[in-house]
């Protein structure tokens, strides 16, 4: 899956994904400015949709779990990616 977005997304640097309790994911590309570079996906593994609970409150950020972002080779310096890190995920 973060192929295809990557691979959708010519400007991205990564993928930023964040998993719920409930199994669903959220995911987006992101430029290296730490802005969007695609829409943001939600999906759950092996279903054809997303569970009821996200798709009541679109996947809250008080359900998450992990957040990261899955680089893309050759990943950017150090001081980029945790530029991008707190702009994306936070603190």
């Amino acid at each position: 899956m973060i192929e295809g977005i990557l691979e959708g997304s010519p400007d991205a640097v990564g993928v930023a994904v964040i998993r719920l309790d409930c199994g669903c994911r959220k995911m987006a590309a992101i430029n290296s400015q730490g802005e969007p570079a695609s829409k943001i996906i939600m999906y759950r593994d092996n279903a054809l949709s997303i569970c009821e609970l996200c798709q009541d409150d679109q996947g809250s950020f008080s359900r998450v779990i992990r957040q990261f972002i899955s680089w893309k080779k050759p990943e950017p310096d150090h001081a980029t990616q945790q530029m991008i890190t707190r702009k994306v995920l936070g603190s």
